[in-house]
């Protein structure tokens, strides 16, 4: 395996370019049902606290399950959970569209459907940390990172503005039936994908396992901050995305189509920083462009706190939104690089859940939060109080050994 891979190289591998397919083909119907379940839930209840709801309930399953899900997938047949979570979200999203018909569709059920998806989401994902090291290897794991990252935001420019579009002209109901075609395509791709082969998991109880794990982020003082950090970031990211329908009614006085443009501009600022961590973390470092990402998030938030109504307002609030998830996808990515480039194979499932969980648990409480926040003291003020946490992130990790943190040894076996 060479040091390093270009993108290229990468879809030169076989198995890559099925993975690769697989997950951009789910990726469409995702990212177009992230305009349609909270334009759902929010014609149905009218409550912003519902609709930050719908996204931050899809990735509180992690706080219930990401442990067990991590050891779990550290034993058995990575390929096979991967195939089962995607099958299993296919059933579940096809459910609202089948309701739709008998007009039946309420927004319990559909905050049912997206926190049960989200649960097959946290078993695919544990499988999924431990399969891409094995197919591109450990000098491909930032180049095939920063691949996905930046296809996926590519297709999530347009993704929402179609899936925006095509929510309001047929309903967003089929939106989430066009998901559910995805997730199945998704699980035929994976069904022909070869893994190589692991040794025996240890004869050990899961409790054991999940120890294990937890005993390995904690002594590894580098992973531990970018994990607690993340805890920040995920906290104010979710409340800020959980309250961009709130935020362009209340705010920015739009019309519901251009709600897709705004989802779009995320979409435009996680593509741009997914293109450009290589170069960056090459140049400064890992540990400062973490750093640097954590600050221009802060600094968006507020600007973001500030929009009002009119054309020059929102299209700051479009930039706004660009250089916030430009940053916020630089400090995701990196961090998952840096711990998947720290953590031996055996551990990947456990360490890399695990990880995610504490990170992403931020993101439903944040969400949640900022919901509550915004109907009791407005969105404006709720922007202002989300600039909390991503601080309190960018203070621990200019505390921690991260600051000097530049190059990354290659894994332990």
């Amino acid at each position: 395996m060479t040091a390093t891979r270009t993108g290229r190289d990468l879809l030169a591998l076989p198995g890559f370019r099925r993975w690769y397919a697989a997950r951009m083909t789910s990726l469409v119907g995702t990212a177009a049902s992230g305009v349609a379940v909270p334009m759902l839930v929010w014609d149905r209840t009218g409550s912003a606290t519902a609709t930050a709801a719908a996204s931050g309930l899809a990735l509180a399953p992690y706080l219930l399950f990401g442990l067990f899900a991590g050891a779990y997938a550290d034993r058995l047949d990575r390929r096979r959970l991967m195939v089962g979570a995607d099958a299993a979200a296919a059933v579940l999203l096809a459910t609202v569209p089948l309701a739709a018909l008998f007009g039946t569709v309420t927004a319990v059920h559909v905050l049912a459907v997206v926190v049960l998806t989200g649960t097959a989401f946290v078993w695919f994902d544990a499988a999924a940390f431990g399969a891409l090291p094995q197919i591109v290897g450990p000098g491909g794991l930032q180049r095939a990172n920063s691949l996905i990252f930046s296809t996926s935001t590519v297709v999530g420019i347009a993704a929402p503005a179609l899936g925006g579009l095509l929510a309001s002209v047929a309903g967003p109901e089929t939106v989430l039936g066009l998901n559910a075609f995805t997730f199945a395509a998704s699980a035929l791709l994976l069904r022909g994908l070869t893994l190589p082969e692991r040794p025996a998991a240890k004869a050990a109880s899961i409790g054991a396992d999940i120890a294990e794990g937890l005993r390995f982020i904690w002594s590894e003082p580098r992973i531990r901050a970018l994990t607690f950090a993340g805890f920040g970031i995920a906290c104010t990211g979710g409340g800020a995305l959980g309250l961009i329908v709130v935020h362009a009614h209340e705010l920015l006085h739009v019309p519901d189509w251009k709600l897709g443009l705004l989802y779009s501009a995320t979409a435009a600022g996680s593509l741009l920083g997914a293109m450009f961590l290589t170069r960056w973390t090459a140049r400064f470092g890992h540990g400062p462009v973490s750093i640097a990402a954590y600050l221009t998030e802060l600094a968006m938030v507020i600007a973001l706190a500030a929009a009002g109504p009119g054309p020059a307002a929102f299209a700051l609030a479009v930039a706004a939104w660009i250089a916030w998830d430009a940053a916020h996808t630089a400090a995701v990515v990196n961090g998952i690089t840096v711990r998947q480039l720290l953590t031996p194979d055996a551990l990947q499932g456990r360490v890399n859940t695990t990880g995610r969980m504490i990170a992403w648990g931020g993101a439903p409480i944040g969400a949640l939060a900022a919901g509550g926040l915004a109907d009791l003291v407005g969105v404006r003020n709720a922007f202002l109080l989300l600039a909390i946490p991503v601080a309190a992130g960018a203070i621990l990790l200019l505390a921690s050994p991260v600051r000097r943190l530049r190059t990354i040894a290659p894994p332990r076996s």
